[in-house]
């Protein structure tokens, strides 16, 4: 699943952009071509940040409580963007 072929033909018809940085931007559109530059180029630049949502942008910990705090904002629990705010700084502190 990791062959540079494998990843751009499944990647082209997903419409995603590889996980490896080697892969021939040749089948892809230009979307794809602009999102496989860019993810060399932050890689390259190391301003490549892992996503949160798929458990690589932080401990789990961490994660955790991030994810707690903006539901919470986000259904109404939490009724201010200021508290929000506290309440994930104390949830991040409290999770290290």
């Amino acid at each position: 699943t990791l062959s540079k072929s494998f990843q751009s033909a499944f990647n082209v018809v997903k419409g995603s952009v590889p996980a490896r940085t080697d892969v021939p931007d040749t089948d892809f559109d230009a979307c794809g071509k602009k999102g496989i530059a860019d993810l060399k180029a932050a890689n390259e630049g190391g301003t490549l940040f892992g996503s949160l949502a798929q458990g690589y942008g932080a401990p789990p910990a961490i994660a955790n409580a991030y994810k707690d705090v903006v539901s919470k904002f986000v259904h109404g629990q939490i009724k201010s963007s200021d508290e929000a705010v506290t309440q994930l700084v104390q949830a991040i502190d409290d999770a290290r």
